[in-house]
């Protein structure tokens, strides 16, 4: 592939259809801000707008594409693109970590796909990307980056019959899928994605839907109000299943050699590729919905950027639902370094109080406005401290550390319960702290970091520990012990 090719021309309609994206809300506020009183005058207005938008984001979609070219020269990925400064980026092969695919809908239709390629100090955004081209590119990107210098066809064929036979594999069941989906815990994100939707609305049209609802549910009886929060609640829950389902379905993980290949997707096919060299940290989580069934998701930090694109972190997840029972050997399986045992170190009894204090004062004080302010609903805010303290109570049962030779182990409780395994060499950073109460109880907190994604990394803490637990563990990682 020495010669400059472009991509697919589907990326025009790609391109295009991505920008409109990015524009629609500072189009849809400019247009009540500045043209509303325009429109009254000019009816053609709006559709002059509609046809300006989509005159210049097809303009800009295919310069981009006509000026984007791709090719493999020497040891380097060439990336050229830009309309009037012309960018150029040449990756070489051996910074390159991992090549990811992905493929939405439009993508299937014509049979190609997206590649975005990872490289070592690479943040969330991927080092290159090329939107669209054929499966046989992709492929032919892919095998340039697996080939070794100076390695001929005949020795790369038979390292690659010799992986084939250390194969080793796990698939998502539709049955786990839909419990994967049922327990997710995606209801929360849904409810921040309405709250982001109606202070949009109140913005631009002066629409107040909180006033609305209070209003016309002061208005109801208690046992409709009832169920109208049920019935909220049920319909965001499925909501978010779905949504779990489209995107972990035939979720599927291959280890093969020294790579972990992932493949999922309903609507969007995306096949990743992550090098076991890269990993930094096992993270495995228990939310509250699973706990109590002994189910848990396993997800792994990655060096060097995000492996999926559409992550608030650098996690990865490695397979969506577990079996408490099948987690030990999963890890023999796929991530033979990672298998820990030993007992973790809790924190003492007198650490309780630090646990519940503050977050039971912010209970009280927030139960106490709304029964303030909502009068008799505002009892059922009540249950908010029971929970508060139910929550204290495990924060505080499921904290700990422990450590071997070569693998530290810390386990706190954000919303789920998380568990965290990481090398010793793979530790960026380790930090003691202790603030003024802390100190009268001889208490302190453990922190350490690791190089997954930008340069701030990811930090795993364990609160309220007893301080010679603390020195210990520090005293693990300086070799000290």
């Amino acid at each position: 592939m020495s010669e400059s090719k472009r991509m697919h021309p589907i990326s025009i309609i790609l391109q295009m259809l991505k920008l409109i994206k990015d524009a629609i809300i500072p189009l849809v506020v400019g247009f009540i801000a500045f043209f509303q009183n325009l429109s009254e005058m000019f009816w053609w207005s709006p559709f002059a707008l509609i046809g300006a938008v989509l005159l210049v984001s097809g303009l800009t979609a295919f310069l981009h594409w006509y000026r984007f070219t791709y090719r493999i020269e020497a040891d380097e990925l060439r990336l050229e693109s830009g309309v009037f400064v012309r960018k150029k980026r040449y990756i070489s092969k051996h910074r390159i970590q991992s090549v990811n695919t992905s493929a939405n809908i439009l993508h299937r239709l014509f049979g190609i796909v997206k590649l975005e390629v990872q490289t070592a100090g690479g943040g969330k955004k991927a080092e290159g990307e090329i939107g669209a081209l054929s499966k046989d590119d992709a492929v032919a990107i892919q095998q340039f980056v697996k080939r070794k210098e100076q390695e001929g066809t005949e020795t790369a064929e038979s390292n690659e019959d010799f992986l084939s036979d250390k194969r080793a594999g796990y698939q998502l069941s539709f049955r786990r899928l839909l419990a994967a989906a049922a327990t997710s815990g995606g209801t929360g994100v849904f409810f921040g994605f309405l709250f982001a939707i109606s202070q949009q609305l109140d913005n631009i049209a002066n629409f107040d839907i909180y006033s609305i609802v209070f209003d016309w549910l002061l208005e109801q009886s208690l046992v409709l109000s009832i169920l109208f929060a049920i019935g909220s609640l049920a319909l965001t829950w499925m909501i978010a299943m779905v949504g779990t389902v489209f995107k972990y379905c035939f979720f599927q993980i291959t280890k093969q050699g020294e790579e972990l290949f992932i493949r999922r997707g309903l609507l969007e096919k995306r096949e990743i590729t992550i090098p076991l060299h890269r990993i930094q940290a096992l993270k495995i989580e228990e939310n509250i919905f699973r706990q109590p069934f002994g189910l848990l998701a396993v997800s792994a930090e990655i060096a060097g950027g995000g492996a999926e694109s559409d992550k608030h972190s650098f996690s990865t997840i490695l397979f969506p639902l577990l079996k408490r029972s099948e987690l030990h050997r999963f890890l023999e399986e796929i991530i033979p370094g990672y298998v820990m045992g030993t007992a973790f170190r809790k924190p003492p009894k007198r650490a309780r109080l630090r646990y519940a204090f503050i977050p039971i004062l912010i209970s009280v004080l927030i139960t106490g406005v709304l029964m303030y302010f909502f009068n008799w609903y505002g009892l059922f805010a009540i249950l908010l401290i029971l929970l508060t303290i139910w929550f204290c109570v495990l924060d505080y049962k499921d904290a700990g550390v422990s450590w071997t030779a070569d693998m530290l182990s810390m386990r706190y409780r954000e919303l789920s319960r998380v568990t965290v395994h990481v090398p010793r060499k793979k530790v960026q950073a380790f930090r003691e702290s202790q603030h003024y109460f802390q100190s009268k109880k001889q208490l302190e907190t453990v922190k350490i970091s690791v190089a997954s994604g930008g340069a701030a990394g990811s930090s795993f803490k364990v609160r309220h520990l007893a301080e010679q637990d603390a020195q210990a563990a520090a005293d693990w990682y300086s070799f000290r012990s």
